[in-house]
């Protein structure tokens, strides 16, 4: 594993995200795709006070805010969930995973996850999976440097036309 000694990553600290994040988190995740955060809006932020009201119905899903010498650098969701399948045993789907541009490749990324698995852990969760667009190379190359493996395919379908 082609990882960062765990004694040399960045001390982050977490925080649940709240109604009043959704600005920053909406700022934060126009950046996954290299957007532009100035470029977001009114209408974009009350988008995000939705979902983060519609999140908050699942008793285990939640949106964190990563904090770094004070200041939000990157975001995640994790949700933690039962299933049929594997005896009900509990596992972890992380999501919405993203460092701002100007902390890439200083070991936040790496920082932040190593925190959700923890979490999982201690739910008691057998897995963690996580899905990412097939054009995002780069952040495949960091999963699998943090261990995580390939597995099965996943499929997609749109229920909505875009706008």
């Amino acid at each position: 594993m082609n990882t960062m000694d765990a004694g040399t990553l960045p001390d982050i600290e977490l925080r649940v995200a709240t109604q009043d994040d959704a600005a920053l988190l909406a700022a934060l995740q126009a950046e996954m795709d290299d957007g532009d955060p100035a470029a977001v809006t009114d209408a974009d932020h009350a988008a995000m006070r939705a979902v983060l009201a519609d999140m908050a119905a699942y008793p285990h899903f939640r949106a964190y805010l990563v904090y770094l010498d004070g200041q939000p650098v990157a975001s995640f969701s994790l949700m933690i969930f039962a299933s049929p399948s594997q005896g009900g045993q509990p596992q972890a789907l992380l999501d919405a995973v993203v460092v701002s541009r100007a902390q890439r490749g200083r070991g936040v990324g790496e920082a932040m996850v190593r925190e959700a698995l923890f979490m999982a852990r201690q739910a008691g969760c057998y897995k963690l999976i996580l899905s990412s667009n097939l054009k995002r190379r780069d952040a495949h190359r960091f999963y699998e440097q943090l261990g995580f493996l390939q597995h099965g395919i996943s499929y997609g379908m749109a229920l909505k036309e875009k706008d």
